[in-house]
């Protein structure tokens, strides 16, 4: 169907009747993105719906500007230990602000100009905030668009916990973390998972003092928990003060600065004053303003809940990526993205398998895993054996003199198939795709252990942890 009054490659006027598309997608992130570029593959009529300029939070609230002051980080500790290859230390302080122009330098050319890339392909961008209805119609700040199948991709925002005084003493989220033009001396963050634990260690390297309020008793809790436990013995080392098991109960402002009250399991209390408060405390989905509920779909304060092939409940209208609650990963979001268009054209049911989803944390050193963790294949009743290959042992990294991590990967011992592979060290997210792919593959971890690996490499640590288990 291509019923649509006007040029898609031009932006829809205001005041018109009621445009019709063949997909519509309100939400200008990855997700949307995905789905906008398979539609138009198709030869489709497709419509963007977004306040704001097309790109997303990943692009500019997120894994990239994140990911860039991440690669900082590490040169700059990097550059502290120079006298390992025999080099001279350099021990100039960080002009923060120059650092944080760098960032914006970077992210620039990937984040500008995208609404008109998309106009030049052919979409129609139309600004502005989306309403529903009806079930087949959204008023957007007074037009009228319908469709013939609507993709919901309107993503995530930082989750703030309703902390007594945090309002009123004012805190900052990963996106006013990134605009900061100097360290806060101070820095308490609230949360101890991948957003906390990446901006924390950013700060922590260029000087700020950083202290990580975590309820569960390890950082980084989703990990295997031997990862978790390295991990938080790295982060003390690094000069970070690292409290778990603790639940922030009260926030307020003191003369000198910000005053943060936790409690511990056993019920004491202590204080400690901070100039800034980063609250990465988890991600609620962006569907407030969407009035869901005058389109009959379905939603909970997790998301909007879809059928594996990124349906809704309601014909015709589908979603993709964080606003559905499930896994917050950005390449996660563009393939349901992309399926969910797929499925509503060609009457597909295409899904992705999230047990085999490699995952990744920008840390340093990183973290990544993909399957069960060991404690998880032992509650699902798997008999295990684990290997394990640290790399202090390992050439390669003895050579670069990163030698923190191992790879530790979790095998069913009664056939030998690789249930899990868990890594923190140097290159953990690139990695980790070789244990993946060989579960994907069904090859056990003694197929692995026996595939030769380059030398001095520092893939050679996957070879031999599956060596160690098989």
């Amino acid at each position: 169907m291509h019923s649509v009054p006007l040029s898609p490659a031009a932006d829809t006027p205001r005041g018109v009747g009621v445009n019709k598309f063949d997909i519509v997608i309100v939400g200008g992130g990855t997700a949307g993105e995905h789905a906008a570029g398979t539609a138009l593959g198709l030869k489709k009529s497709v419509a963007i719906i977004d306040k704001n300029p097309i790109g997303g939070d990943c692009i500019f609230h997120a894994c990239i500007p994140t990911k860039a002051l991440v690669h900082a980080a590490r040169y700059y500790r990097r550059l502290g230990a120079a006298s390992f290859f025999g080099l001279p230390s350099v021990e100039s302080r960080v002009n923060y602000a120059e650092v944080k122009a760098y960032k914006d330098r970077v992210v620039a050319p990937i984040a500008s100009g995208r609404d008109k890339r998309w106009r030049d392909k052919g979409a129609t961008i139309i600004s502005g905030n989306a309403r529903f209805i009806s079930p087949n119609t959204l008023d957007v700040d007074g037009q009228r668009v319908s469709w013939e199948n609507l993709i919901i991709c309107t993503g995530s925002y930082p989750a703030i916990p309703p902390i007594p005084g945090l309002e009123e003493t004012g805190c900052i989220t990963n996106v006013e973390a990134l605009e900061l033009e100097r360290l806060p001396e101070r820095l308490a963050v609230i949360g101890g998972g991948p957003i906390g634990m990446e901006l924390g260690q950013v700060f922590a390297a260029f000087g700020s003092q950083v202290t990580t309020y975590e309820a569960l008793d390890h950082l980084l809790p989703l990990e295997d928990a031997e990862i978790s436990e390295t991990f938080q013995s790295l982060c003390t080392q690094q000069g970070i003060e690292v409290r778990t098991s603790v639940k922030v109960v009260q926030v307020q402002q003191v003369h000198g600065g910000k005053s943060v009250t936790v409690e511990t399991q056993d019920g004491a209390r202590t204080e400690a004053e901070h100039d800034e408060i980063l609250v990465a405390a988890g991600r609620r989905p962006a569907i407030q303003t969407l009035d869901l509920d005058a389109a009959g779909i379905n939603h909970t304060n997790k998301g909007i809940p879809t059928d594996s092939a990124q349906r809704t409940n309601v014909p015709n209208v589908w979603a993709a990526g964080d606003v559905t609650g499930g896994y917050l990963f950005t390449y996660v979001a563009g393939e349901q993205g992309k399926n969910a268009v797929l499925n509503a054209v060609e009457g597909n049911h295409l899904q992705i398998g999230y047990d085999l989803l490699p995952r990744a944390t920008f840390c340093d050193p990183e973290v990544a895993s993909v399957g069960l963790t060991e404690a998880q294949a032992r509650s699902a009743g798997h008999e295990i054996v684990t290997g394990r290959f640290e790399y202090a042992n390992l050439t390669r990294s003895i050579l670069t003199g990163e030698t923190e991590g191992f790879v530790k990967i979790v095998v069913d011992a009664s056939n030998g198939t690789i249930l899990g592979g868990h890594i923190i060290g140097l290159e953990a997210s690139s990695l980790i795709h070789e244990v993946s792919a060989a579960m994907k593959a069904g090859l056990t971890a003694k197929d692995l252990g026996s595939t030769l690996h380059a030398y001095p490499t520092l893939s050679e640590a996957v070879r031999y942890a599956c060596q160690a288990a098989a």
